[in-house]
């Protein structure tokens, strides 16, 4: 049995219906046209659906050093955020960018047609800035996205205690507390007795 969740009039509310009868079309979007039964009420009725194709934004799509170039499909009023993570067929990705002409937003419409720079968001390679004396090292760690960093917190660095001192998020907002994902680099200095 076929079924399909749209509004029904006698119940006044989105039910489940059963479909009788059907001719649907994926051209231009998605399009149906046929005859429902309410699985709530019992009524039957002729049904139409309309579905706008979703828009295809270019995507730079980014992991560690590389970008490639790919599509994101969305729906047309969708709102695009900086931060906000979205489904896409390589997995979901976190917005870390978007691009209207020469503008660097930090939301738009999809209409507007931005282009949209993200990264895979399952894992994250946080860049870790230590302090030791006069000099700063740089090192890339993987992380999971969702593991949690906070200033004043001790993390292990290649073998090598270190304590956060600060965290830069893209954008460059500095936090006392982030997830993996929203880093940009975390600045640290070695905790004292490390070669203990």
């Amino acid at each position: 049995m076929e079924e399909l969740w749209i509004f029904c009039e006698v119940c006044d509310e989105e039910c489940p219906h059963e479909v009788l009868k059907s001719r649907t079309s994926s051209n231009r979007g998605f399009s149906f046209q046929g005859v429902v039964k309410c699985l709530e009420c019992n009524a039957t009725r002729s049904a139409e659906i309309r579905e706008e194709p979703p828009l295809k934004l270019r995507l730079r799509l980014s992991d560690d050093n590389q970008t490639q170039k790919n599509i994101l499909n969305v729906d047309k009023g969708v709102i695009l955020k900086v931060g906000d993570t979205r489904p896409h067929p390589d997995g979901l990705i976190l917005i870390t960018g978007l691009e209207i002409g020469n503008k660097r937003p930090s939301q738009a419409f999809s209409e507007d047609n931005p282009v949209v720079w993200a990264k895979k968001s399952t894992h994250a390679k946080i860049r870790f800035a230590i302090h030791e004396g006069e000099s700063t090292i740089s090192i890339k760690q993987e992380f999971e996205a969702r593991e949690e960093f906070r200033v004043g917190m001790k993390v292990r660095i290649e073998g090598q205690m270190a304590r956060i001192k600060a965290i830069n998020l893209f954008g460059g907002k500095l936090v006392k507390m982030a997830y993996a994902i929203e880093i940009s680099r975390v600045t640290c200095v070695y905790e004292k007795n490390r070669r203990k």
